[in-house]
């Protein structure tokens, strides 16, 4: 199982009313490191790392549906599943996840990740792993108790045959929408953690864990701000791991340009490293505009 699809954040299911604090991305970040290192061992056929994250008494189910349509739960051992990681060797498994949701109470964690796997490269089948984790209080690492999964050949979605543009596009979009829904939980997430953004105004150059603390009032009011994408230009490097966009904006101070960085994560996902807002000034107006702001 390869991880798949991880922006903690886009993907990361919360009420919108709800506002992150930069704890609250410290602990979901906890439990994806801690799913990242058991897919990464199962990457690299590797198990290395890999005791630290998994709970001592951890369990293993798959559910599954036998010729004659019955519902059958199938339970496997954590010493057969590193076998099998040691078995097929580096690179032969590889499970890409479309989402994750994460819910946390206290030292309980559950995320949900529908998935792709593949064995050496041809598809096996796809589904949906439910994890249940627990905060060792010794360590301070999440560590996963449960998987259970569901498999099926067929209905299985193809990455491949997803347009890149689309998906680009796409992420802009729901970024933009999260803010005037005042979603904290969509519009943070999908920024990395050592993004910056930087506004209008002079002084704002800030990290994401600075505009959550700047823009934490105005999510808690439902009153973000409403940016609305009505030309963009989309630029994607040669080597696939960088995008980079302009675009123009409908904005409650009129047209502003908008320009935008994200990185192409080892899933195929992108994060939002970089951001600039700027307000558009007419060229006929500018000297109107140097001497409103002539003297700050």
């Amino acid at each position: 199982m390869y991880i798949s699809r991880l922006l903690f954040v886009l993907f990361c299911f919360i009420p919108s009313v709800f506002v992150w604090t930069q704890a609250d991305f410290d602990q979901r970040a906890g439990v994806v490191q801690s799913i990242n290192t058991l897919f990464e061992g199962m990457r690299k056929g590797d198990t290395t790392g890999i005791a630290a994250i998994v709970h001592p008494e951890v369990s293993l189910h798959t559910i599954q549906r036998t010729q004659d349509g019955s519902v059958q739960l199938r339970e496997s051992s954590i010493y057969d599943f590193y076998e099998g990681i040691m078995g097929a060797g580096p690179d032969a498994l590889n499970e890409q996840l479309y989402q994750i949701e994460i819910r946390i109470d206290g030292d309980l964690a559950t995320a949900w990740t529908p998935y792709r796997f593949e064995f050496q490269g041809e598809l096996s089948h796809c589904g949906v792993n439910s994890f249940q984790l627990v905060r060792s209080s010794e360590s301070g690492l999440w560590q996963i108790v449960n998987i259970i999964d569901t498999r099926r050949r067929s209905g299985c979605p193809d990455l491949q045959e997803t347009n890149e543009e689309d998906r680009l596009n796409m992420l802009v979009d729901d970024w933009h929408r999260a803010a005037a829904e005042a979603d904290s939980a969509s519009y943070f997430g999908a920024m990395a953690e050592e993004s910056i953004f930087i506004g209008t105004d002079a002084t704002e150059h800030w990290t994401r864990a600075e505009f959550i603390e700047f823009a934490a009032p105005y999510f808690a009011e439902g009153k973000a701000w409403d940016f609305t994408a009505i030309e963009r230009h989309l630029f994607i490097s040669p080597d696939n791991r960088l995008v980079y966009w302009d675009e123009l904006l409908d904005t409650w101070m009129g047209p502003c340009r908008g320009t935008g960085i994200a990185k192409r994560q080892f899933d195929g996902s992108y994060l939002i490293m970089h951001y600039t807002l700027s307000v558009t000034v007419p060229n006929e107006k500018i000297e109107g505009f140097i001497e409103l702001v002539g003297g700050e």
